[in-house]
């Protein structure tokens, strides 16, 4: 006989749904302690302790396994979920530059090295077709786990270029395909 609790497999789908939780209660938290109004971030963390407690019980009761993610690879899609927050914000502007909100254009965008206004080093989205776009420099640490992701690459003819790769054209397409209004579609992860 086989212990269940020896058996736990991380479902990272559900760990994604549940930063996602946790985001949205500490920026209540905050907004609301700043306008002034009561707050009960121990009622709202309970909660979502409650939840994520019968989500796991139900899930460690379950025979099929949960779902795989992969960072690696050129033709897996990457759930949009599974992009941290700070570079999903990110990979969607240069999306919605590059390929449109119905993901069928291409404005041939690109990235290239430049400072930010901190004179970190960063990175400038180009669309040759739009000039005055250039004011916005996204920062190095932005856009790193974008390109470990996949979502991104060097440039074939530029090495100093990054474009979008395409895994991240692929993801995308799947994002505006399942309704692509960011950041309401996190809610249904």
């Amino acid at each position: 006989m086989s212990d269940r609790t020896s058996l736990h497999v991380s479902d990272p789908a559900r760990k994604a749904r549940f930063r996602e939780i946790a985001r949205d209660i500490l920026a209540k938290d905050r907004r609301d302690r700043k306008i002034g109004f009561a707050v009960d971030t121990g009622g709202a963390i309970a909660r979502a302790l409650e939840r994520a407690y019968r989500e796991g019980f139900a899930g460690a009761h379950r025979t099929d396994e949960p779902t795989a993610v992969e960072a690696g690879g050129e033709s897996k899609i990457l759930q949009w979920g599974m992009i941290p927050p700070r570079p999903r914000r990110a990979f969607w502007s240069i999306c919605l530059f590059v390929h449109g909100q119905q993901a069928n254009d291409n404005h041939h965008g690109y990235l290239v090295p430049a400072k930010t206004e901190k004179d970190t080093p960063g990175w400038q989205l180009i669309i040759p077709s739009w000039p005055k776009l250039r004011d916005k420099v996204i920062g190095d640490k932005t856009i790193r786990p974008l390109i470990r992701l996949g979502l991104l690459e060097k440039a074939a003819e530029h090495a100093e270029q990054l474009v979008i790769s395409k895994r991240g054209t692929d993801t995308w397409r799947q994002f505006c395909a399942q309704g692509g209004q960011f950041p309401d579609d996190l809610r249904n992860l």
